[in-house]
């Protein structure tokens, strides 16, 4: 029979409950706290209760009126079974329980758990890491990952314990996953020792693998995506197969529904933004023209340079302002790419030009490589992308010391790969997540939030798909793969195909 835990609390009048526990826990008087104490001696955060390797565990959160173990004020304690911890001069009793759980009261209690923790509204890279945090708990495995498919691909969206080199690292092979993907039937592998083919695999006997489980994430007969899980001991699990294999459909479900509420979320913001460029932001950018015009005019009538600066600041304003409404319009309109063949070299080259001077006041270094090549993309659009993605990366430089951009681009089969590098400052984690958000905004006081965005989109529009990788002070790199089946390598010198595109080096 599987164990069950729970907390006795008794408080200063005598009134006792019980409460079931398999996971940490918080005690407090704010309504936060998983288990609100509501005596005014009790600390807004005042105990945390907590499971590790199978032993509890009781910490005080540095609570005024303190937790104390046999008459001793404690900070960190192992709790057996049967012990008291006394909370607030008495205000609380604390006794922790254990006893034989039937197993199906441990099925259902982790059905309703998960379920409870799945019905809240969260962003759908919380929920990833909420399921795959369950899906280790209730397996006991110790690594894991969850992919979603992704522009026709399955990507990694969350994973624990695992190097970036997956394919190197879970030696089960990405076509397996695929296959479980495509088939919606799973993997389970409780030892491995008797599977005689993976125990032939040398990768399988270093890492000394004993369970490996690989999941399809199944909603009303497809197939959304796949979880993987994988420990070094044959585990037992808490919850039968059956009742795991619910748990996972619950999670899918909860996956899927989240998914399809920020899709719809992002339509009706896409949708409000047509709506207003198309009914202001025209007589819009004709005003900002009439503007423009009369202050340019002013300046060829006057040589007073005080009157010159009020104009230049007038025009900095006009072109800021028509930049804004170039991207709204842009956000809000699908349109189909006309392509034209151009030479990478010449266009990059042309294209960062204008932000050398920038680049020089930062003491920036902006440097292009790639091999002599030509590519199909519509260069009046993709120009945007590359524009913004250097405004982004001078941006992270300021204030660094040494600060370069590289740009470089590589023909692979079918399909042109261009990043944009730099050393700057980095993107902080949790902004991550949110730079494709129309509107959002980070580090910059006149962004106007849609870059990103536009850059995403411009992309999808091409057809391609690109990746953010970044570290906080150590650089962001935006790689980008548009797909290009003329795309070819020029005849001329082969022999030296990566070219340097910086006027100060020879």
């Amino acid at each position: 029979m599987a164990e069950r835990f729970s907390i006795s609390i008794r408080d200063r009048h005598g009134f006792e409950r019980s409460i079931p526990i398999n996971r940490t826990v918080t005690l407090g008087r704010q309504n936060q706290c998983d288990i609100v104490l509501s005596d005014s001696m009790v600390s807004r955060n005042h105990l945390r209760i907590e499971e590790i390797d199978g032993e509890w565990w009781a910490e005080d959160l540095g609570s005024s009126h303190g937790s104390y173990f046999r008459d001793a004020r404690l900070t960190r304690i192992k709790w057996e079974p049967g012990a008291t911890v006394r909370l607030a001069d008495g205000a609380y009793y604390l006794t922790l329980r254990a006893e034989a759980a039937l197993a199906p009261e441990v099925n259902l209690q982790a059905i309703l758990q998960t379920a409870h923790l799945l019905t809240g509204q969260v962003e759908l890279d919380d929920l990833l890491e909420q399921t795959l945090e369950r899906l280790l708990s209730l397996s006991n495995t110790d690594r894991g990952f969850i992919m979603l498919p992704e522009s026709g691909d399955l990507v990694v969206k969350v994973a624990r314990n695992l190097s970036p080199q997956l394919e190197r690292d879970i030696h089960l092979s990405m076509s397996s996953v695929r296959r479980v993907f495509e088939k919606g039937e799973p993997i389970w592998i409780h030892n491995v020792a008797s599977d005689e083919k993976l125990m032939a695999q040398q990768s399988i006997m270093d890492l000394q693998l004993k369970t490996i489980l690989c999941l399809p994430l199944m909603v009303q007969g497809n197939c959304i995506g796949v979880a993987y899980l994988d420990s070094r001991r044959i585990v037992t699990e808490p919850v039968d197969r059956a009742t795991f294999e619910a748990i996972v459909s619950l999670c899918a479900i909860a996956i899927e529904r989240t998914r399809l509420s920020e899709d719809n979320l992002r339509n009706q913001v896409l949708a409000t933004v047509g709506q207003v460029a198309s009914s202001i932001v025209h007589d819009f950018k004709n005003a900002l023209f009439v503007v423009a015009g009369h202050a340019q005019m002013m300046q060829t009538l006057t040589q007073d340079e005080k009157t010159h600066h009020h104009l230049t600041q007038i025009l900095g304003a006009v072109d800021r302002l028509s930049a804004l409404s170039g991207d709204v319009l842009d956000y809000s309109k699908v349109r189909e790419p006309k392509r034209e063949e151009v030479d990478l070299h010449e266009y990059i080259g042309d294209l960062l030009e204008p932000h050398r001077a920038r680049a020089g006041e930062l003491g920036a270094t902006i440097r292009c490589e790639g091999p002599v090549c030509k590519a199909n993309l519509d260069p009046f659009r993709f120009a945007r992308v590359v524009e913004n993605l250097l405004a982004n990366s001078l941006d992270a430089l300021n204030g660094r010391e040494d600060g370069e951009v590289v740009i470089r681009w590589c023909p692979g089969k079918g399909d042109m790969q261009i990043s944009v590098q730099d050393n700057g400052k980095g993107i902080p984690r949790k902004i991550q997540k949110r730079i494709f958000e129309p509107f959002f905004s980070h580090g910059k006081v006149k962004g106007t939030g849609l870059g990103m965005a536009t850059v995403k989109k411009i992309i999808e529009e091409h057809g391609g798909s690109l990746e953010v990788l970044s570290e906080e002070d150590e650089g962001t790199s935006v790689n980008i793969w548009i797909p290009d089946n003329d795309t070819r390598i020029s005849k001329e010198d082969t022999t030296d195909r990566v070219r340097i595109l910086n006027p100060d080096i020879e």
